[in-house]
């Protein structure tokens, strides 16, 4: 597969670097609601600001980050669609490749951005948000020359052979999801409504274990995600017990991890990752799911969760998380799955992709950083 291990990959101090984060033009950084591409670019892009680094954020004018802010459009562009995208990526290239000190890294999250840099001979880092299609899988064999960035090992497992690729886990600013000791009695799903997601499996093992269910979610455009709506969820959501609270922002999604018995996450699909399972495992609540995916890489047994394979293991384990030691569910969750440790792991990745560069990348700019990276 000619993957690498970012373990692997080893510096002995920060030296800073120039950095470009290129997020999508399809939602605000941080997003107001959903958005897990957007929420890792903005995570990732001031983590790495505070470990001293240069970044800039490409990204809608409406975000905010604490460096430098370049935007194509003002304004979102919702529902996505690929002359948006093909667009924002054009200038987004366009402006890196004309920077008066050059970037030391790239790393975009949108597929445009791809043929765009090769049109322009800029050296980037992908990272891989979705899982595995057809026509993304023929764009990344036709663009060797780009580095991957998988979420999981098991994304990647599924995706189509890379001949340079990492495996680099989602990490979450800790500080956003303040800890609690508390269980106020309920259960939560929360994500989109969909049937890969299995919010009527939750809400019947919550049903089966007497425990309220809150549900926190919106409905997509997707014709067949309005048929499971209307036909699996609509019924339910009548029941005794279940709660329906809408589409969460984050302030209101972090109140519900925080007082929740657990997360419950029977998803349908291979999962790339699960941003709302380290969210709630940050917060204190364990995770109940079923084990596709990322989940097994992400949930550690009897620590910060427990992975089950089907409804009735679901409602048992409902009532075990009653009992569960929160502390250590949040001292895990934060060593593992925080900002810093993930902008370290692209750090590494970064500098490793710089010394591979060699000497033609000497600058007068980065001159005297890179000779430290090589020498």
């Amino acid at each position: 597969m000619g993957g690498c291990s970012v373990n692997d990959l080893h510096t002995a101090e920060v030296i800073p670097m120039r950095i470009a984060i290129v997020s999508t033009p399809f939602v605000r950084v941080p997003p107001p609601g959903y958005g897990g591409t957007e929420l890792f670019c903005g995570t990732l892009a001031e983590a790495l600001l505070r470990r001293g680094h240069d970044v800039t954020l490409f990204a809608t004018g409406d975000s905010r980050f604490g460096g430098e802010l370049r935007a194509c459009f003002e304004q979102p562009s919702w529902p996505p669609s690929d002359p948006i995208d093909r667009t924002h990526a054009r200038y987004c290239m366009h402006e890196i490749s004309r920077a008066r000190v050059a970037y030391d890294a790239v790393q975009v999250n949108t597929p445009a951005c791809i043929a765009a840099a090769r049109d322009l001979g800029i050296p980037i880092v992908y990272t891989i948000h979705h899982q595995c299609e057809e026509k993304s899988s023929k764009l990344y064999a036709a663009h060797r020359e780009v580095h991957y960035v998988a979420i999981s090992e098991r994304q990647l497992e599924l995706e189509t052979p890379l001949e340079r690729a990492s495996v680099i886990h989602h990490g979450i600013d800790s500080d956003a999801y303040p800890p609690s000791l508390r269980d106020d009695g309920y259960v939560l799903h929360l994500g989109r409504f969909s049937p890969e997601k299995g919010t009527h499996h939750a809400i019947d093992a919550a049903a089966k274990a007497r425990v309220p269910i809150v549900v926190a979610g919106r409905l997509h455009e997707k014709p067949e995600d309005e048929r499971y709506y209307q036909d699996d969820l609509l019924p339910r959501f009548e029941q005794p017990g279940v709660i329906r609270v809408g589409e969460a922002d984050h302030r209101r999604k972090a109140s519900l991890l925080r007082g929740a018995r657990a997360l419950l996450c029977p998803v349908q699909w291979e999962e790339p990752f699960g941003l709302i399972a380290i969210e709630a495992m940050a917060c204190g609540t364990p995770v109940i799911a079923f084990p596709r995916g990322a989940l097994p890489e992400i949930v550690e047994e009897g620590v910060t969760g427990m992975l089950v394979s089907d409804i009735d293991q679901m409602a048992h384990a409902i009532a075990r998380a009653r009992h569960w030691d929160r502390k250590k569910c949040i001292a895990r969750a934060r060593a593992r799955f925080s900002a810093d440790r993930m902008a370290r792991d692209y750090e590494k990745l970064f500098e490793a992709k710089l010394r591979q560069s060699g000497p033609h990348r000497l600058t007068a700019e980065n001159g005297i950083r890179l000779t430290r990276l090589i020498g």
